[in-house]
This record gives structure tokens, C-alpha cells and sequence, in this order.
């Protein structure tokens, strides 16, 4: 079938129209030819920017942007090893700066490793074992005033629990006294301490006022017991304490008047039988040991109307004592 002008016309057109189809389908799928070319340049010319110069390059560039060489390093001068030992030999302090602050040195850990162990010793009671450190080292002149100011306020401590656990135990009936008494001595001992003495007087007094207080436990305690003896030996040390106050020294001096009064009466009791069974000198330490304790009490500033009780007994036990001699 023979082809027209026409058909074969129409068959180029679509021909053309198919390529261009074509052409266009790629170039929105991968950019524009010219683009792709555009961005391939500047790609290459970052590259070629970052890459080292060559030699061609560094020929090529003026002397103005042309970089300097780096000049190199020449190591230290070694010293000679005879005047390093000479420096070091004949060396001088290195001056500190007046405005610089001055480093305290710090606490020996040995010193601090012994004051927490003779804490741990006063906190369970082992006195004895506390002692046999504390001693040499005040004798020895070893203790700094911050370790026995620790150790004080340690002891302290212990004498107000010791304190509470005696009440608490008074109440039931019962109680031992000795752990008191222990850490009321130990306290004693090192509050009396030179180390000690520099301590903020602030602080020593309400150390002594419960040093007081432990004190004045014991000795009416012991009064009620019917000890007389210990308890006049808690009581003056308890009289005798620094800055307790009038009231506080008044409570004392009529505590310490009455158990010597009792102590009196007892003695005019246990007298003839003393006397009975021949034990004379006994009788006469014991009446010389109640003298002593008055004037004792006179010492302090108890007054000899608040003693007259205790002194009229005491007189009555020496008569007693000449008239079985006597006879």
C-alpha cells in the first residue's frame, strides 16, 4: 500500500515528538547537562585549592604571596654536668613572693590516727588502756592544744552519758558509778593539762560545770548510801571547781556540812565499840580524819556556824577516846 506525503509527514512529526519526549524525561531526571558540567568545575577547583602546592605552583606565584620558610628549631644547650652539681650544692632558698599566701602544713596523719584511737578507747570505757597513751604524752610535752581540746570535749561527752545512765539506773533501783567516776577523772586530768590551759576559757567552763555536776552526783549519792568518806572526796574537788556560781557553791557547802555531821555521828557510834575491842589508835585516826575534814571545809568558806554540828561531835569522839585511855 503505497504511502502519502502526508502519512510519511505525520510519521516524522511524531518521530520528533518521541525525542523530544525523550530528551526531557532525562533531563528532569538528572539535572541539566550544563548545570552537572558548572558544578563539576567548582568540585574541582576546592580540591585543587586545599591540595599542597606543587613546585610549577610555587615557581609561578609572586614573591609577595610566596610563604616564608619555617626556620628550624635548634634544640636546648645541654647544660654542664659540673655546674648543675654546683647550682644544686650552693643553691639558694627559692623567694616567695610577699603577697603570696602562707600554706599551713597539714595535720600529721599519725598524730590524728593516735587522737582518734584514744577517742575510740574514751568512748567504750577502756580508761585504763586511754591512760597508758595519754600519760606519756603529757609527760613527753607531745599533746597539741587541738588534741587536747578533742580529747576534753570527748570526756566531757562521756561524763553526760555516764550522767543520764546513773539517773536511769537510779530509778530502777540499781546503777554503777564507776564509769562516772572514771570519766569524771580523766577529764580532770586533762583539762588540767598544760596543752590544755590555752583553750578558750568559754570552753573550759562548761567543761568544769559538768566536771561539777558528775561530781555533785556522786557525792549525794554516796551520802545516801551512808558512804561518807567517798562522798566527802566527791564533794570538795566539787566545791573547789572554778566559776560554778554562788548557787551552785552554796547547794555543795550545805550538801558537804550535813555528810560531815552524819560522818561525825556515825563515828560517835562505832566508837565504843572501837574502844571495846581495843583499837584505840583506829578511833583516834578516825576522829583526827573528821578534824582534818572541817578544817578543811573552813578552807573553802564554809563558815564555823554552819560547822558548829560537825566540830561539837568531833569534840565529843576526843573525849570519849581520852576517857578510855584513861581509865
Amino acid at each position: 500500500m503505497p504511502v502519502t506525503v502526508e502519512e510519511a509527514l505525520l510519521a516524522v512529526v511524531g518521530l520528533a515528538a518521541l525525542v523530544l519526549l525523550f530528551f526531557g524525561l532525562a533531563q528532569a531526571l538528572e539535572g541539566d547537562p550544563r548545570a552537572r558540567l558548572r558544578a563539576g568545575r567548582r568540585r574541582r577547583s576546592a580540591v585543587s585549592r586545599r591540595l599542597p602546592d606543587s613546585a610549577e605552583t610555587r615557581a609561578s606565584r609572586s614573591p609577595i604571596a610566596r610563604r616564608p620558610a619555617a626556620l628550624p628549631l635548634e634544640p636546648p644547650p645541654v647544660p654542664d654536668a659540673l655546674a648543675i652539681r654546683a647550682r644544686v650544692g650552693h643553691a639558694e632558698p627559692e623567694s616567695r613572693p610577699e603577697s603570696a599566701p602562707r600554706v599551713e602544713p597539714a595535720p600529721d596523719p599519725v598524730a590524728r590516727d593516735w587522737r582518734d584511737g584514744v577517742a575510740t578507747l574514751i568512748r567504750r570505757r577502756d580508761w585504763g588502756e586511754a591512760r597508758r597513751l595519754i600519760d606519756p604524752a603529757l609527760a613527753q610535752g607531745n599533746m597539741s592544744t587541738e588534741t587536747a581540746g578533742f580529747l576534753v570535749e570527748v570526756c566531757s561527752t562521756a561524763i553526760a552519758r555516764d550522767l543520764w545512765r546513773l539517773r536511769r539506773a537510779l530509778r530502777r533501783g540499781g546503777g554503777d558509778e564507776a564509769p562516772l567516776v572514771a570519766s569524771v577523772e580523766n577529764t580532770h586530768v586533762l583539762l588540767d593539762s598544760r596543752p590544755a590551759a590555752a583553750l578558750p576559757a568559754e570552753r573550759r567552763l562548761l567543761v568544769a560545770r559538768r566536771m561539777w555536776r558528775g561530781r555533785t552526783r556522786l557525792g549525794l549519792r554516796r551520802w545516801r548510801a551512808g558512804d561518807f568518806e567517798a562522798a566527802v572526796d566527791a564533794l570538795f574537788p566539787a566545791l573547789a571547781a572554778p566559776s560554778i556560781g554562788d548557787r551552785r557553791r552554796r547547794l555543795v557547802g550545805d550538801l558537804l556540812v550535813r555528810t560531815l555531821e552524819d560522818m561525825a555521828g556515825q563515828s560517835l557510834e562505832l566508837i565504843p565499840q572501837l574502844l571495846g575491842d581495843g583499837e584505840r589508835a583506829g578511833a583516834l585516826e578516825q576522829a583526827q580524819r573528821l578534824l582534818g575534814h572541817i578544817r578543811r571545809a573552813r578552807g573553802h568558806g564554809i563558815s564555823a556556824e554552819d560547822l558548829a554540828v560537825a566540830a561539837s561531835r568531833a569534840r565529843q569522839l576526843l573525849e570519849h577516846i581520852e576517857q578510855a585511855s584513861v581509865r
